[in-house]
């Protein structure tokens, strides 16, 4: 794993001329916690392994598409650094399982709400996986916003490029308690989540 973040940091150098990443210390430094992303290009899991593990010292669990994890060498480099297939338009049961089972051995969790990359830049909806994965386990939801990626390797291109810079944005965990005459549903803490995210954004992410 330590190698392959390396090798992941060390490319990430070489193609982005400026590497911003803000709000470190949002991540706990023990106990589990749920890291929530937006999501515009593959390179995003490999952006955030590569500096939060090292950054953090605290290895990552990641869900990732199933499909992905069959891809030569990237699939990989994901399992390597802690990432599990997850079963896109269905109730994968077995992966909110893996996911549980890293919450409760304190773990940190990353997900992707989106279930797939925007085409074009701007946040989508999120699926509500996130939010009852916070309810359940009761581990701090924390927001996290990532831009410039989708220029380094666009969708459909072939090789990455070099850009100008690519951001990294770590926001405070959500405060997960209801308002008066509200229930906490995974609906209303998945769309906090998402008001969340889109505040961390760029304009030009934003929904």
């Amino acid at each position: 794993m330590r190698a392959s973040e390396a090798f992941g940091g060390w490319c990430l150098r070489r193609l982005a001329s400026t590497i911003i990443v803000e709000g470190l210390e949002n991540i706990p430094q023990s106990g589990s916690a749920i890291l929530a992303s937006n999501h515009i290009s593959w390179v995003d899991p490999v952006f955030l392994a590569c500096w939060l593990t090292p950054a953090t010292g605290r290895p990552i669990t990641w869900m990732g598409k199933s499909e992905a994890m069959r891809w030569p060498i990237v699939g990989t480099f994901l399992r390597v650094n802690g990432v599990f297939g997850v079963k896109r338009g269905q109730a994968d049961l077995e992966a909110f399982r893996l996911a549980e089972a890293a919450l409760r051995s304190g773990g940190l969790l990353g997900i992707y709400p989106e279930g797939t990359r925007s085409k074009n830049g701007r946040i989508n909806r999120f699926h509500d996986g996130a939010g009852l994965l916070a309810i359940r386990s009761g581990a701090p939801l924390i927001p996290v916003a990532v831009s410039g990626t989708e220029r380094l390797w666009a969708p459909g291109a072939i090789l990455p490029r070099r850009v100008r810079s690519i951001k990294l944005v770590i926001g405070k965990p959500l405060q997960l308690s209801a308002k008066p005459g509200e229930r906490l549903t995974p609906v209303v803490v998945t769309a906090r989540l998402h008001e969340a995210v889109n505040a961390l954004l760029p304009d030009a992410y934003r929904a």
